[in-house]
């Protein structure tokens, strides 16, 4: 498996698994003008076609509970 993270201007950021079968994405994009939200995709590769398995949408509130939760766990100081 090979790795890859790209990251733009724009407020996205991508990090690219490159399997036996085709390639993973964790595509992540910020949203500073529309009240800090963030947009997660789980995409798929898998013979020429990107298809999005897996997408969620958290808005600031949210995304303060994950951090605060993955600071419980350890995850992030």
């Amino acid at each position: 498996m090979h790795s890859t993270f790209q990251a733009s201007d724009s407020g996205q950021a991508v990090i690219q698994n490159a399997t036996a079968i085709g390639t993973e994405k964790l595509v992540v994009t910020l949203h500073p003008e529309n009240d800090s939200s963030v947009d997660i995709q789980i995409r798929e590769d898998a013979g020429g076609q990107d298809v999005v398995s897996s997408s969620i949408t958290i808005n600031q509130a949210g995304l303060q509970k994950l951090v605060q939760w993955l600071r419980e766990q350890g995850a992030v100081d």
